[in-house]
């Protein structure tokens, strides 16, 4: 559990010391259809819904009938989003592109390989 410590450390410490976020608030707030890919290269799909609060976004996740949540920061142009799944945690950087969120994550119990997610726009 230690070893996850340093990690998380140094990322907020990256936010707490960079510029204001380049990226207006709210402008990827919405609802997406996720296709996703495990660490292990299995495939899943969901809906990721994505709401602006305040300086921070609340993430939510329902896939294959389980529902996650996280909370996130707008960093220059990576949302990043930390959160927790059941009894362990995850990480995600998810960047903006034409309208939509690509990006990788990682599990915080057994994170030496990534996931990947496209989140698509629905509204």
């Amino acid at each position: 559990m230690f070893r996850f410590v340093l990690p998380v450390a140094a990322l907020a410490a990256a936010f707490l010391h960079s510029p204001l976020p380049a990226v207006a608030q709210g402008s990827v707030a919405g609802t997406y259809q996720v296709d996703g890919t495990n660490p292990n290269g299995s495939k899943y799909a969901g809906v990721a819904v994505v709401e602006a609060t305040g300086e921070t976004y609340l993430v939510t996740w329902t896939v294959g009938g389980s529902k996650s949540v996280g909370r996130g920061v707008f960093l220059d142009k990576t949302l990043a989003v930390g959160g927790v799944l059941g009894d362990g945690g995850f990480v995600f950087a998810m960047s903006p592109k034409n309208g939509n969120l690509e990006g990788v994550w990682a599990d915080m119990q057994r994170g030496t390989t990534l996931g990947a997610e496209v989140w698509s726009r629905v509204k």
